[in-house]
């Protein structure tokens, strides 16, 4: 007989219910949306669960407790991705990394969590698959009474501690000052080394590995106490760098700046050294350089020509062709005429040319010559 269905038509705590009375082994899938839980049971007991079916959820809870070291978790790591199959949890326990009794513990709270996240969901999908198995199994067995019950004890608190912590979204920070003496437990102290003020409690979930309720329920308390501030809508400075930035202004020193999130990495060359060792196929080489021809001798300006009257005349543009004089003539088939030029009006009696009458004119001619005469 294959169990599935919908959550409308059945609840979540009579299907546990049902798959305890008839001491069902295999894993239960709950799907909404994009989203995918998973709970697996082993004689009508739970021995674990995920309310993410993607994630390693027991094996972040061990490294979050601290109770892995990095060495042991490369390890683990190395083999599983060699051999996929079993999950980090499992496989850190074989590999001797914490005891058995740690395990079973922190297999029964990840269950839990997880139970509790999944009792949440007004909507979705279920499918029981018999004789499937957890790939995180360590020897956990949780009857469905008790985990059921947790979870509805939960659920009637929740809401009160979602007025302390008012989204998973919201940063954590840390107060300056707390009211009195701070005696903080193991698991708080581990959960305010990771509040950096930008952090939020979602992310706080991820990287201690526990469960949404656990993270909040213990953000609520330390909240109470003075210790943290979680704000749905924190302001966009420290307090404690804006009190330093007033300090600073006052004694006419350097204002110290705000912390800027690192810059996302740029994205590496694969191969720098071979690019770097590419050369091009042909060598870049400098267009060479003429300077320009300077004459012999400087050309002196010549008055006559100067006290002659400028006839003004338009600029040639660009690309065009200069058009032709009226005295060049005209081109008729393959025979091109001779331009009509008028006669020069013959000189005045008593009266020389302009080379007779401005000496100057010789003597740049001469020179003009002359330069000309060297450039051959």
């Amino acid at each position: 007989m294959r169990l599935e269905g919908t959550l409308d038509a059945f609840s979540l705590p009579d299907i546990f219910q049902l798959l305890s009375y008839t001491k069902k082994t295999g894993t239960l899938h709950l799907r909404r949306d994009n989203e995918h839980g998973v709970v697996h049971l082993r004689d009508g007991s739970v021995t674990g669960g995920r309310g993410d079916a993607t994630s390693q959820a027991l094996g972040r809870r061990m490294v979050g407790c601290g109770l892995v070291s990095d060495q042991a978790l490369a390890d683990a790591v190395e083999l599983l991705l060699d051999n996929p199959g079993e999950g980090l949890g499992k496989t850190l326990l074989d590999q001797g990394s914490l005891r058995a009794e740690e395990a079973k513990r922190l297999a029964s709270e990840q269950a839990t969590d997880a139970v509790f996240e999944l009792l949440r969901w007004e909507a979705g999908e279920f499918a029981f698959v018999v004789d499937e198995s957890d790939p995180d199994d360590v020897g956990a067995s949780i009857e469905v009474e008790e985990i059921v019950a947790e979870g509805r004890r939960r659920l009637e608190t929740w809401g009160s501690l979602s007025t302390k912590v008012p989204s998973v979204d919201a940063p954590v920070s840390m107060a300056a000052a707390p009211d009195g003496d701070a005696a903080l437990s193991k698991e708080e102290w581990t959960l305010l080394s990771l509040v950096d003020g930008r952090r939020t409690v979602r992310d706080l979930v991820t990287l201690s590995g526990t469960g949404e309720y656990v993270i909040v329920s213990a953000l609520a308390a330390l909240a109470d106490r003075g210790l943290v501030h979680v704000d749905d809508k924190p302001s966009g400075l420290d307090p404690v760098l804006q009190r330093q930035q007033l300090l600073a202004a006052l004694e006419g020193r350097e204002v110290p700046k705000s912390a800027e999130p690192p810059a996302p990495l740029a994205k590496a060359d694969p191969e720098p050294e071979r690019a770097a060792a590419r050369k091009p196929v042909i060598p870049e080489r400098p267009e060479p350089f003429t300077p320009e021809r300077q004459p012999d001798f400087a050309e002196e300006p010549i008055p006559a020509i100067a006290r002659m009257p400028q006839q003004a005349s338009a600029p040639t543009p660009v690309g065009a062709s200069a058009s032709l004089d009226s005295s060049v003539g005209s081109v008729e088939g393959a025979h091109a005429l001779k331009p009509e030029t008028s006669p020069a009006p013959a000189p005045t009696p008593g009266q020389s040319g302009l080379i007779d009458r401005d000496p100057s004119v010789n003597k740049s001619l001469l020179l003009r010559l002359i330069a000309g005469v060297r450039g051959l």
